[in-house]
């Protein structure tokens, strides 16, 4: 049996397909998760989800995708779907290339929300960790952090720069609170490797054109449908705010059409 550390068992199955699921999920993320979704899926699949390496600092997209793909090929599955979420939905188009190109019938893909990495988009995740911490920061902590990472934003147009100035920033104002509230300072550095695993991740993402895949997919929309939607050869919407994408049950209920359509077909 194939010992994994590049992907994380969501759900070992009953039977022989095995459904690969891209995204970036860390503990504590307010977004919902694969893990939401699984339990809502046919229980014979065998799902996997993306592991994320320790550091991401000089991977490249293709570094990242034969990380899973090796794997996934010595185990001998045979993928019934990929899904990708947000920014994952780049890789997992790369990696639905490749499974398509090895066996006999190419499994469908399934993007939920998805999107190319934007500076725009890196803020706005950054906002969402700053969040994270609204206990132990105070307004003008998180105003300040807020202010540095618009300035830095106009400042800094590389994209891995604009994300290393966030990790300094978050470590700046952070630390500060957690100096005066007197916590741990090793879960802010905790906090700040993943966040700068994170930045690596969607900066190697920024190397792929998905434009290909993408056509080839599904896309599944939140109420926000995404710009990357716009490519996809087929669409569906689903009345839930963007977080709320994979734990709603009408998702549950697309992503089983979508694959037992193409059971079917």
């Amino acid at each position: 049996m194939t010992r994994l550390n590049s992907w994380k068992v969501l759900r070992a199955g009953e039977g022989s397909g095995l459904v690969l699921a891209v995204d970036f999920a860390t503990t504590g993320r307010p977004d919902s998760s694969f893990s939401d979704l699984v339990p809502h899926l046919d229980p014979r699949l065998t799902v996997w989800e993306t592991r994320q390496p320790d550091t991401g600092d000089g991977m490249s997209a293709a570094d990242y995708v034969e990380r899973w793909d090796r794997q996934v090929q010595d185990s001998g599955h045979t993928v019934r779907a990929v899904l990708g979420y947000c920014a994952g939905s780049v890789f997992a188009g790369e990696l639905a290339a490749r499974v398509a190109a090895r066996q006999e019938e190419a499994p469908p893909f399934v993007m939920f929300d998805p999107e190319v990495p934007t500076p725009a988009a890196l803020d706005r995740d950054f906002a969402a960790m700053m969040g994270q911490f609204a206990s132990v920061l105070s307004a003008d902590e998180v105003t300040a952090a807020r202010q540095a990472a618009a300035a830095a934003r106009v400042s800094t147009p590389d994209f891995a720069a604009f994300g290393d100035e966030l990790v300094r920033i978050f470590r700046e104002q952070a630390g500060a609170a957690f100096a005066r509230e007197e916590l741990d300072t090793d879960l802010l550095e905790e906090f700040a490797a993943v966040f700068r695993s994170f930045v690596s991740y969607l900066d190697a993402a920024r190397g792929i054109d998905p434009t290909a895949a993408w056509r080839t997919a599904t896309a599944v929309n939140s109420r926000q449908p995404t710009e990357g939607a716009l490519l996809a050869a087929r669409s569906v919407q689903i009345p839930v705010e963007h977080a709320d994408i994979l734990r709603s049950t009408l998702t549950a209920d697309a992503v089983t059409g979508i694959l037992s359509a193409h059971a079917s077909s």
